[in-house]
């Protein structure tokens, strides 16, 4: 291994295009609106105006005002090429006034203006100490992402927030934005050249190496198309390939101290290059993306599996009550059918017969009426009140989908690992139950009902997860119990009480928060946020906020009773104010 030497990003860094630029820092091209909002003076802007009397001096205050509420930038521009917005002004403000001919003020009147409208609004200029802090903040930006735009709105963000000026677009794309990801690749570089060991770069390096004419990587860079069984298996494989190498990373990434969308974006890359271009990068660049993409692809392998989980499990359980729903229709139907001739069977119970008359020949009658299997189905509907067990056909019809269920669903419970949230979760139990069993192929028809969990049945399927055997002993229906885990699974990750550490969409919300040890440091990691909202304390925050609403509330309450507000009428008002 070489000394990390990581080969800096071109001078000329691309983030935004053209009419981006123009967009932030182009002189505004106001509509009839806009120009009428940005050109209404407050009192506080019209003592700044009458400060002058010069006309010529007023109209380029105006302008340079309204252009810094439009965008809190300042422009170098002349009378000439802002015609339309001198008129307005004229106009609105020197109807009745000559005007003088308009000669542009000196650079230091421009200046003073420029002053003062900064003293208004709160804002300052850059100062070089603003230009280090900028700097800092970009390379703690460019931890979370690597994203040139991401850095460039954060950098954006904090100018707003201490109302700063924004400086020059080049600025911000070469001495800001492009530097502050220089810095943060050495830094990574630095991290991996201490942490990976010569084994560990073999192993790496035999991502990019090619076996039977194509690369290993392009291999796992496969997505499957559907959920298919053979897809499946596919991917599975592709994760039995990844395994080591993602212990490998598990406990390399997570010391790097960049973020979850750092890393989604440094393994975006590998996609994104072929693997020519790959290898024409920097080594420790190259080891840097290879262990982001082996971490997120391992986590997104864990996703598409239990995604097809979720999916097949939700599919059977769909098919087994739209089944049962039809069976108990079909039955109904069927039995009400057969009530009219089961009242004529009723009927031979009530006819007059000779007292020796065998019972054997009424059933004759009866059968001959409706046979014995349907009169008994009659019977059984009239026992019932007219109703029918309806989780019991579904229960009948899982039993029928157990084959399949099992070769689709067994492999990808075995390949995911579960966790709960509640410590000692009955459903755990069961979880960690089935995968014995499965990795010691032991059937479970040959495991005792005995040793099956069961604290976690639901009280209302209990029933249909036993069967009496030829000594008249309850025991647990294997198939039923299987499905009934999958089908809790399914439900216990949608709603968050089951999660897989190592994935993306089903990880645990605590994977998101900051640790106890980082969390005493609260302070300093509120101040590294940038918003200033969150270091104020919230009582100040509230009642800024009450005052806000009761000002914008007089302000409402003095047009309605004005009669301004024309949608509001034939309103009572007691206290307007």
């Amino acid at each position: 291994m070489t000394n990390p030497d990581v080969t800096p990003p071109p001078k000329r860094l691309h983030i935004l295009d053209d009419e981006e630029i123009e967009a932030f820092y182009g002189r505004p091209c106001l509509s009839g609106d806009e120009r009428t909002n940005v050109f209404t003076l407050t009192q506080p802007e019209k003592d700044l105006l009458t400060s002058s009397t010069h006309i010529p001096l007023q109209l380029y205050f105006l302008l340079q005002l309204g252009y810094f509420k439009a965008k809190q930038l300042f422009f170098t521009f002349t009378f000439d090429d802002v015609v339309e917005d001198v008129t307005y002004l004229r106009e609105r403000y020197f109807p009745e006034t000559p005007l003088p001919e308009l000669r542009m003020p000196n650079k230091r009147t421009i200046l003073k203006q420029r002053q003062q409208i900064l003293k208004l609004f709160g804002y300052r200029l850059c100062t070089p100490t603003d230009r280090q802090d900028l700097f800092l903040r970009a390379k703690l930006a460019a931890r979370i992402s690597s994203k040139p735009v991401y850095v460039l709105r954060e950098l954006l963000h904090y100018l707003t927030e201490h109302r700063l000026v924004k400086p020059g677009y080049t600025f911000l794309q070469e001495e800001l934005v492009g530097k502050a990801l220089t810095a943060e690749v050495n830094r990574l570089a630095t991290m991996l050249h201490t942490l990976l060991s010569s084994e560990a770069c073999v192993e790496l390096d035999a991502l990019l190496t090619s076996t039977d004419e194509r690369y290993t990587i392009t291999l796992l860079k496969r997505q499957p198309k559907d959920f298919s069984f053979g897809e499946m298996r596919r991917e599975m494989a592709r994760g039995e390939h990844l395994v080591q190498l993602y212990t490998l990373s598990r406990r390399i990434v997570p010391n790097l101290g960049i973020s979850r969308e750092a890393i989604t974006y440094y393994s975006s890359l590998v996609s994104y290059y072929s693997v020519f271009r790959l290898k024409q990068l920097d080594t420790w660049t190259i080891y840097l993306y290879l262990l982001c993409f082996v971490f997120h692809c391992y986590q997104r392998f864990n996703d598409n599996l239990l995604t097809c989980f979720l999916h097949l499990v939700k599919q059977y359980a769909d098919e087994a009550k739209a089944t049962a729903k039809r069976a108990v229709s079909d039955y109904r139907g069927t039995s009400n059918h057969d009530l009219p001739k089961a009242g004529e069977v009723l009927k031979l119970f009530t006819a007059e017969y000779e007292h020796h008359t065998p019972f054997g020949s009424v059933q004759e009658h009866a059968f001959a009426l409706l046979d014995r299997q349907r009169l008994t189905r009659v019977a059984e509907y009239l026992v019932n009140e007219a109703s029918c067990d309806e989780l019991a056909f579904e229960w009948e019809h899982i039993d029928s989908m157990a084959r399949r269920f099992k070769q689709h669903l067994r492999p990808l419970f075995r390949a995911v690992d579960l966790s709960a949230t509640r410590v000692n979760a009955p459903i755990q139990e069961a979880i960690h139950f089935l995968k014995t069993a499965f990795q010691q192929d032991r059937p479970l028809r040959q495991i005792d009902s005995g040793d099956f969990p069961t604290d976690f049945f639901p009280a209302r399927e209990k029933r249909y997860l036993f069967q009496r055997n030829e000594t008249n002993e309850k025991h647990i229906i294997p198939d039923r119990y299987e499905f009934l885990v999958y089908r809790l699974v399914r439900h216990r990750l949608e709603a968050g009480d089951l999660f897989c550490r190592d994935s993306v969409r089903f990880r645990s919300f605590e994977e998101d928060l900051v640790d106890d040890q980082q969390w005493a440091n609260k302070e300093a990691l509120l101040a590294q946020t940038g918003l200033a909202i969150l270091t104020r304390p919230i009582q100040d925050h509230l009642a800024e906020l009450k005052c806000q609403l009761e000002e914008r509330l007089g302000r409402v309450n003095q047009r309605i009773s004005a009669g301004e507000n024309s949608h509001v009428r034939d309103l009572l008002i007691n206290d307007c104010t």
